[in-house]
């Protein structure tokens, strides 16, 4: 009886610090251990399943540099948001399409996303050199918020998107980049054929 004791507190403890410790694993907890009646390692369970829902339902941005090399090595497009802080499209991008579970998985799937606020002096990494946010900018002669280019693998210009898109519509002009229907069709031409 005293071993059972001993192996139940132990086992109660490995369990607890798994679902603290390792996100990620507390989804290989079995589901019938967990579903228990009083079970303390239940809420903490399910706390760390919607965690980890959660930071996947996030675009995860990376630098200028970091994208351009990663979007060679891993076959992806490169999206290049190019914002305003002042401007008020951009916000709504931000708060309203790029917050969308649906938008966010897409982007993470098939694209390496970068943000860059077109009047910041902070420097990344472009052609081997350090320049400015702002040049970066002027690079790629953004005149309007938001600006939003794709690259594609090999750093060359897919297509840009200028102004704000609606949860919907931006899935759409993503997998408008992604099957490369850019290259044989305007945007227009692409959604009166979608639509269709």
């Amino acid at each position: 009886m005293r071993y059972y004791s001993v192996l139940k507190t132990v086992s109660m403890s490995f369990l607890l610090a798994a679902a603290l410790l390792l996100p990620a694993c507390a989804s290989a907890v079995d589901k019938n251990e967990v579903e228990q009646k009083d079970n303390p390692v239940k809420e903490l369970h399910q706390q760390a399943l919607k965690k980890v829902q959660a930071e996947n339902n996030k675009i995860r941005w990376v630098s200028y540099g970091d994208a351009v090399v990663r979007a060679r090595e891993e076959g992806k497009y490169v999206m290049v948001d190019f914002f305003a802080t002042w401007c008020k499209w951009c916000k709504k991008l931000y708060k309203t399409t790029y917050a969308d579970p649906k938008v966010a998985q897409a982007i993470n799937a098939d694209f390496v996303p970068v943000k860059i606020d077109s009047e910041s002096q902070d420097k990344v990494t472009y052609a081997m050199r350090r320049i400015t946010k702002a040049q970066l900018a002027d690079k790629y002669k953004v005149s309007s918020y938001p600006t939003i280019y794709f690259l594609d693998k090999d750093g060359k210009k897919a297509d840009v998107l200028n102004g704000y898109l609606p949860p919907d519509s931006f899935l759409v002009y993503l997998q408008y980049i992604k099957s490369g229907k850019y290259k044989k069709m305007s945007w227009d031409q692409y959604v009166s054929k979608e639509a269709k």
